[in-house]
């Protein structure tokens, strides 16, 4: 049989749905990150009791001096209600000053000076007594996700229930995150390998095959494959063709809330402010 729960970290069911709620208010809002993520950390501030919750993503990518640019950006929010925007960025940083573990894409370009890094918390939160940390990894977009909680000295300490709250509040948080990538997966037109994604974009411009070539520093015959294996996966038989699949599903994308991140990720690069 399994262990019972310690009587300090179980929920009560009127804080699950509390939790519950400001997920369905996130969602009401505005998908711009300036929009919920505010509202989200105010929020939070009575959920949890805190004295200031801090909320933000965390991009890493990879430099040619072996070291990572980090770009820091979220909201901050004091008990009283005020918030603040958190922006920074960071260069020749070490995936462990922030508890993470990065790696490098496969199949990136050789010497790309810069490149996507998927990246995973080393543990998913630290639980303190004046401080409590969600971290949820997000490696399609080479970013982490955070909230902390802190309480000023002298005052109660943090319960392990109130640290299982804010994890379960962030989990389903992430699902928003996690059903966009799922249902963007099963798109043709999204999640192609950076070269082909390159190739598919100059060829909606209308540059012809040796025009692509010469802008992606490649040759003619790598980009007659490239457009080739994009005609496969599209299932066309012409450029016209392919242009126009393409174009229709990529508006045809859409649906589901889905929280945008304050800095937009590109497939191999820095953070795009």
């Amino acid at each position: 049989m399994p262990e019972a729960t310690p009587r300090k970290a179980r929920l009560k069911l009127a804080d699950v749905r509390r939790a519950f709620r400001l997920i369905g208010e996130v969602r009401e809002r505005s998908a711009d990150a300036d929009a919920w993520r505010p509202h989200m950390v105010r929020r939070l501030c009575g959920l949890l009791n805190a004295e200031i919750v801090v909320s933000s993503e965390v991009h890493f990518c990879a430099t040619a001096a072996g070291t990572f640019h980090v770009t820091d950006v979220g909201w901050g929010c004091e008990d009283g209600g005020d918030v603040w925007r958190i922006h920074t960025d960071q260069v020749g940083e070490r995936p462990e000053n922030y508890w993470v573990i990065a790696a490098a894409a496969a199949g990136a370009a050789p010497g790309t000076p810069e490149q996507f890094l998927p990246v995973k918390p080393v543990r998913p939160g630290r639980s303190g007594k004046s401080f409590i940390l969600s971290q949820y990894s997000l490696p399609h977009g080479g970013t982490v996700d955070q909230i902390g909680a802190h309480r000023a000295l002298g005052d109660p300490p943090f319960t392990p229930a109130e640290y299982r709250l804010l994890r379960l509040f962030h989990v389903e948080l992430g699902r928003l995150w996690k059903r966009d990538v799922l249902r963007r997966a099963k798109d043709p037109a999204t999640d192609l390998p950076p070269r082909l994604a390159q190739t598919l974009d100059a060829l909606a411009t209308g540059l012809s095959e040796k025009q692509v070539a010469l802008k992606l520093d490649l040759s003619r015959h790598t980009i007659h494959n490239y457009v080739k294996a994009l005609h496969q996966r599209f299932c066309v038989n012409s450029r016209a063709e392919l242009v126009a699949t393409a174009m229709k599903r990529a508006r045809e994308r859409g649906g589901d809330f889905v929280p945008r991140f304050s800095v937009e990720t590109q497939g191999a690069g820095r953070p795009r402010r």
